[in-house]
C-alpha cells in the first residue's frame, strides 16, 4: 500500500475510533501485508453486546450493567480481534469526521483514536513505518522504523502521551486560527 502524509495519523485514528466502544483493557495493532490486525482484550458482556445486533445489544449491556454489575464483571475479560483494510478504514473515518462536524473542531484528547492518532503522527513525522503498537490503560509502546529502516522502540505512561497529545493539540489549534484569520485580525 502506498502511503501519503498523514497515512499513520488517519489509519490509526479510525483504528481507535472502531476499537473504543469495545473499551479494551489492553490493545496490539500490527500492520499485515496492506492491513492492520489489531488484537486485545475487552469486557466480555460488552464484545457480546457490540457483536448481537448494534442498539439492541447496548440496551441489554445497559440494563445488565445496571442490575448486575458486580466488580468481577468487570473482570470477565477475553480476546478480541479485527482487521482493517484500506476501505474499511476510510469508511471508519468518514463516518467519524460526520460526528465530529459542529463540536468547534477540537478533538476528545482522550479517546482512543485521538491517542492513536498522536502515535501515528510521530510516525509519520519520521516518514516512518509501523511495526507493532502495545497499549493498555497505563501506558503505550509503539514501534517503528524510519526512512533509514533505522528501528524506534517508544514508551510513553499516559501523562507523557498526554503531554505528546497536548503539543499536537495546540499546534493544529494555531495553525486553524492562523488560517481563520490570514491577515491577524
Amino acid at each position: 500500500m502506498e502511503q501519503f502524509p498523514g497515512y499513520y495519523a488517519r489509519a490509526l485514528r479510525a483504528i481507535g475510533q472502531d476499537l473504543s466502544d469495545l473499551l479494551p483493557e489492553s490493545v496490539t495493532i500490527e500492520p499485515e501485508g496492506d492491513d492492520f490486525i489489531a488484537r486485545g482484550m475487552c469486557n466480555r458482556t460488552r464484545l457480546e453486546a457490540l457483536e448481537s445486533s448494534g442498539w439492541a445489544g447496548l440496551r441489554r449491556l445497559g440494563a445488565k450493567l445496571l442490575n448486575h454489575h458486580t466488580p468481577e464483571a468487570d473482570l470477565d475479560l477475553v480476546p478480541f480481534s479485527r482487521s482493517y483494510n484500506a476501505e474499511s478504514i476510510d469508511e471508519i473515518y468518514k463516518r467519524g469526521n460526520q460526528c465530529r462536524v459542529g463540536d468547534g473542531g477540537m478533538p476528545e484528547i482522550y479517546s482512543l483514536g485521538e491517542r492513536l492518532r498522536t502515535i501515528g503522527k510521530v510516525i509519520d513525522s519520521h516518514l516512518g513505518r509501523l511495526v507493532k503498537i502495545y497499549k493498555d490503560l497505563h501506558h503505550v509502546v509503539f514501534e517503528y522504523c524510519d526512512t533509514d529502516i533505522t528501528p524506534h522502540k517508544v514508551e510513553l505512561d499516559n501523562t507523557e502521551l498526554y503531554r505528546l497529545q497536548s503539543g499536537y493539540t495546540t499546534e493544529r489549534s494555531d495553525i486553524e486560527t492562523a488560517a481563520a484569520n490570514p491577515d491577524g485580525v
